[in-house]
């Protein structure tokens, strides 16, 4: 049987995210994600909206291993709203996203100001 941090470490991996760029996301240090995902520590309760939010998984999903997995993960991308939702459309997409997060916020911020400026 799974564990929360089994769970939690295949939902960051699934969502092309890597430990400090989650931990980034969330404000917390990389060592806080590594010990989450190594059942050390467990993530605050107010922590877990935006861990599901950043994870794109029900809490039922990360929290207990019950639902149907991937339910809500593929019903957010399908509901994706417009262009300036963070979902990829298509596996182009999802390569730029991923290859986004991987950024410090630095080159994050630069590259933004560059997309920016071609406007």
């Amino acid at each position: 049987m799974k564990h929360f941090g089994d769970r939690l470490r295949e939902a960051r991996v699934a969502a092309g995210m890597t430990q400090e760029q989650l931990g980034f996301e969330l404000g917390v240090t990389k060592s806080s994600v590594s010990a989450w995902e190594n059942g050390r520590e467990t993530p605050s309760f107010r922590m877990l909206p935006e861990l599901r939010r950043q994870l794109r998984r029900s809490l039922d999903e990360l929290i207990c291993g019950t639902g149907a997995v991937g339910a809500l993960s593929e019903r957010m991308v399908r509901d994706a709203p417009d262009e300036t939702s963070p979902v990829a459309r298509d596996e182009k997409e999802r390569a730029l996203l991923v290859r986004y997060r991987s950024l410090s916020p630095r080159q994050r911020g630069a590259l933004l100001d560059l997309i920016k400026s071609a406007e």
